[in-house]
Formats: C-alpha cells, structure tokens, sequence
C-alpha cells in the first residue's frame, strides 16, 4: 500500500524515552500506509539496539538509518533522502505522538493535497505532569486556505508542521549539519513553494519539555547559544529581500525573523552573566542594524528591552540578564 505519511525521528542517546516515541506509532489501523524512518545519529547508548527491534518486528512501518554523528540537521535531510510517503513530518526521540490524533492525522492526510498540514499538538511538562494544547492556527477559521490568505499569522513550528514529501525532495531542502536549532530551517525554507495550507483540529505531536539535555533548557542555551545566531544568519542569507515585497508570504516571513530575532536577543540575556557575552550580543546588534536594517528598526520599534540596553549604552546588561533569568521558560 502506498504510505501516507513519512517520519522522521532523530535519535541521539534517547535509549530512556524512544520507546515511547516509537510505540506511539504501533497502531495497526494505519501501520501499512506509515513509514517511520528512525536516524541513529551516532548513539553511544542503546538506542540504535532498540531501534532495529522494531525495525525487525514491523519492516513494513520502521527504517533504522545508522550514521556517524552529524547533528538534528543532518538526521532530517537523510530522512528527506530515503522518505516514500505522500508527507512527510519530523518527531523528535524523546517526544512521542498522541495515538488517537495520529491515527485521525492518517486518515486525513490519505485524500488530502495541500503543500503543508497544521495539526494541533500539546507540551508535557517533565517537572509535574501538567500539558498545554497549543493550536497555531486557532484564528483560521476555514479547513483549507491558500498560505497567501494568511496575513500577518504568527509562525508555524516544526510540531505543528507537515510538508508534501515532493516539495522537499525536489527543491533539496536541506538543514545546517552540526548545528542545533535547525528545526527553524525546516519551518522556513520550504515556504516558497506552499500554496495551500489545511488545518488539522486534533492534537498529533507531544512535546516533552524539561528534560536537561534540550537545546531549549538552560543548560542546552548555554552550551549552543551561537548556533541559533548561526541559524539566524543563514536564513537571512535565504530571504534577503524580505520585509520589501509585502506580499503575505513576506509579511509572514518577516514576522518571523523579527520575533526570532528577538528571541535570540534574549537568550543573550538568558546565558551566564558576563563581558564575553555583552559583548557578543552588542556585535549582534551591529550585525543587525548594518546588515538587517529592517529588522533592527522593527525591533526598536517594538521591543523595550532592547531599547532600554541600547538607551543606557549597555549598562542595563545585569539588570536586564536577572530580569530575563527570572522570566524564562521553556
């Protein structure tokens, strides 16, 4: 049978959690039309042992990639490579899916033709149990809308997001290797070629959140804070002309970088308090207002905090880092 959906799952040391994720995806009604491509990425643990247990046990559903290590990125445009299915959808090892709401995502996808699906998905909280359901595209009120309909729409992230296979595979996308943050690359760089958007109402992925070893966890911030920069500057590099055609696309696009980018400024401010990282946040400014012009005069425009560092020619930066230390959270 023709498979529906292709997914990739980047494994790196998750022998703990992926179980969970890969038996999230053991559910015989929609085995034969899903193919899960499962990325060892160079696992010094077991995960890649339990990888290829269902990989044997269900050959028809589970593909066990084994590769040298090469980062998220890398993981992903391997599994572009190898995927068959109609779409195609990234999980992480330690996330997992909601198995009612996958099975109902299957079905859907089955007829359906548009160049990117946005389901619903929920974030788990390692620290006491609780979960938000977040749905970003709660103010889209029709199934399906051409991507040009969207306005000013806040972004899509990569838990929400499901791409047609084709588009990836025949425009090479392809993600930064040996970087964190890529997954920003996969919710930006196949948008030139979306069209048609459908809006999928139940909760398909579950994104555990506050385990130490995230890239988003505080530890992961202070390890990898200048691959987001690094990601950041590609994907300017990509869209050099936005924030000029005002189109949807643009405007959307642009929204995008100016919350990013306000992100990043943050996590500056977020990391261990000192010169080297004053200093490395006041070059990403420079950066910005010689490089990103329109961008840097939209976050002036918009962002207090950024004014106040800049206002007080950066003796703000301790203030600003234990305010920012106080209110961050995955």
């Amino acid at each position: 049978m023709e498979k529906i959906l292709s997914v990739s799952i980047a494994s790196y040391n998750v022998e703990n959690y992926i179980k969970r994720a890969l038996d999230s995806c053991c559910i015989p009604e929609i085995m034969d039309r899903l193919e899960v491509i499962v990325v060892n990425d160079g696992s010094t643990d077991h995960t890649l042992e339990i990888a290829k247990e269902y990989e044997e046990k269900y050959p028809e559903t589970f593909r066990v990639i084994d590769k040298e290590n090469g980062g998220y990125g890398s993981t992903v445009n391997a599994s572009i490579r190898a995927a068959r299915g109609k779409y195609f959808r990234l999980l992480d090892g330690d996330d997992w899916f909601d198995r009612e709401g996958l099975t109902a995502f299957v079905d859907e996808l089955t007829d359906a033709q548009e160049d990117m699906i946005i389901a619903r998905f929920k974030r788990v909280f390692e620290e006491d149990g609780h979960e938000e359901v977040r749905d970003e595209a709660e103010d889209i009120s029709e199934k399906v809308v051409r991507f040009d309909d969207l306005g000013c729409h806040d972004w899509f992230t990569m838990h929400a997001v499901t791409y047609r296979t084709r588009i990836l595979q025949e425009n090479n996308i392809r993600l930064t290797e040996h970087c964190f943050y890529t997954d920003q690359e996969y919710d930006l760089l196949p948008l030139p070629w979306v069209d048609t958007v459908r809006i999928f109402p139940q909760v398909v992925y579950c994104y555990r959140i506050g385990r130490g070893e995230q890239s988003v966890s505080p530890e992961g911030l202070e390890k990898h804070y200048n691959d987001q920069t690094v990601v950041l500057k590609r994907l300017y590099t990509v869209y050099p002309d936005v924030g000029l055609k005002k189109t949807a696309k643009d405007t959307y696009i642009f929204n995008y970088f100016v919350l990013r980018t306000f992100l990043q400024i943050k996590v500056y401010l977020v990391i261990s308090q000192s010169n080297l990282h004053k200093q490395e946040l006041i070059n990403f400014l420079d950066y910005l207002k010689r490089e990103q012009p329109l961008i840097y005069r939209e976050l002036r425009r918009t962002s207090k905090i950024l004014n106040i560092f800049l206002l007080t020619r950066y003796r703000a930066y301790g203030i600003l880092h234990k305010r920012m230390q106080k209110e961050y959270r995955y």
